[in-house]
C-alpha cells in the first residue's frame, strides 16, 4: 500500500468515527428531550463533601 492510500484510509476512518459519534449523541439528546425533559445531572459528590472525606480518611485531622 502506498502512503497515499494509508493516509486516505486514516482520514476516512476518522470521518466515520466523527459521523458515528454525532449520530450516537444525537440519539442520546433525542431520548433526553423526549423522555426526560426536566432531568438535571445530579451532583453526586460536592466539593465540600470531597474535602470532608479527604480530611477524615487521608489527613485524619477530623475526629
Amino acid at each position: 500500500m502506498t502512503p497515499l492510500v494509508v493516509f486516505g484510509i486514516i482520514i476516512l476512518s476518522f470521518a466515520a468515527l466523527l459521523i458515528f459519534g454525532i449520530i450516537f449523541f444525537s440519539i442520546l439528546k433525542y431520548i433526553k428531550r423526549k423522555y426526560y425533559p426536566n432531568w438535571k445531572f445530579p451532583d453526586y459528590i460536592s466539593v465540600g463533601y470531597a474535602e470532608y472525606l479527604y480530611h477524615k480518611f487521608i489527613k485524619k485531622d477530623l475526629k
